[in-house]
């Protein structure tokens, strides 16, 4: 038994819309002094969390992945958030995700300038899910190391790449989008997560109107 688990609004059929990608806008840094570590190190990013009327979604989580590690933070009252320092080299990428429970959930990704400010402000859409959670992540190869300079973040994404979800011999399908992303919609249930060509498989745990964040590595660059 098969299905299909794409949701996203611009391509996807399986009943929901609602994947909004906003253009990023780049501020030059207030200020420009160096940071004594990495000269690529970004200032941090800000933005809103909004729905499409306007109003803020309050407590939505933004998280950032860097290729190793994912740092979280919550909207406020006006549906704002800011992370104050991107941990992520210059010329390299992280991960945006959104997430509330109730909401279809988004990811985009973030080409880091040097020492700039990052603004990135997006619209979340409810989901009609009945029993069902997401299923979000991205299949990436990270970037490490370096003598000279050192670098640290996204070298590049797996797109165009099928990636499954399996429970009890029921295999729902999907593929990585232009961006190396990929959305499940998923009864509540315990899953493994694998990509075609990939070593890495994930089991995880889907529940009921909420969003699980789960990444597949392709692979690692290495820099002396």
């Amino acid at each position: 038994m098969s299905g299909t688990g794409r949701v996203r609004g611009f391509s996807y059929c399986a009943g929901i819309t609602g994947i909004v990608l906003v253009s990023i806008l780049l501020l030059p840094a207030k200020d420009s002094r160096g940071s004594g570590r990495s000269a690529a190190i970004a200032e941090g990013i800000r933005g809103y969390v909004k729905e499409g009327d306007g109003s803020p979604v309050v407590n939505a989580g933004v998280g950032i992945f860097d290729g190793f590690t994912l740092k979280s933070v919550k909207t406020d009252s006006d549906g704002r958030y800011k992370i104050a320092e991107l941990p992520v080299s210059a010329n390299h990428y992280a991960i945006l995700f959104f997430t509330k429970e109730g909401y279809i959930p988004q990811a985009a990704n973030l080409k880091i300038r040097e020492k700039t400010d990052m603004e990135y402000s997006t619209i979340l859409k409810r989901g009609d899910m009945g029993h069902n959670g997401f299923v979000i992540g991205s299949i990436y190869k990270p970037i490490r190391g370096g003598k000279i300079q050192f670098q640290s973040g996204i070298y590049s994404f797996g797109k165009g790449i099928p990636v499954t979800l399996e429970r009890d011999h029921k295999v729902i399908k999907d593929e990585t989008d232009q961006d190396g992303h990929f959305l499940f919609e998923a009864p509540a249930g315990r899953y493994t997560l694998s990509g075609e060509g990939l070593r890495e498989r994930a089991e995880i745990e889907v529940f009921t109107g909420q969003t699980v964040i789960r990444n597949l590595r392709s692979g690692v660059v290495l820099v002396d």
